[in-house]
């Protein structure tokens, strides 16, 4: 089975962790990075070359949508799914113009977050770069 390799984004040190326990206890998804900041996150990206992007959008250098365009432009392969308390109308349709894949509540709908996770974790189901 291929590995799928997942960048969490988020300045809670709990969260990220609750986030990187979760997601590493779905099968295929056991490469988990974490990342506080913006430029945490870019190093990462360019270092690791993740298959999913996990981004907050209340980090304290302010929100990351402006660069989802950036990320996907210099990362073909990258799917993003923003996971955030700021869930509202305005921030999905930012998040969607900017080329986000997902938009969840974190406080709502975790569970469609980790269901969706499963579904990109099943085999066929993703190209994954080696």
């Amino acid at each position: 089975m291929t590995v799928m390799k997942i960048l969490v984004v988020n300045d809670s040190e709990h969260i990220r962790l609750r986030l990187s326990w979760q997601v590493g206890a779905i099968p295929g998804l056991e490469q988990v990075w974490l990342a506080s900041t913006g430029v945490q996150a870019q190093k990462l990206l360019t270092r690791m070359k993740p298959s999913l992007l996990v981004l907050d959008l209340q980090l304290p250098e302010g929100d990351l949508v402006h660069l989802i365009p950036v990320f996907k432009s210099e990362h073909t392969d990258l799917k993003v799914a923003v996971l955030t308390n700021d869930a509202t109308g305005r921030q999905r349709l930012r998040c969607q113009q900017a080329g986000a894949d997902w938009f969840f509540d974190k406080s709502t709908q975790f569970e469609q977050f980790l269901n969706q996770l499963q579904l990109l974790s099943a085999p066929n189901h993703f190209h994954v770069s080696p």
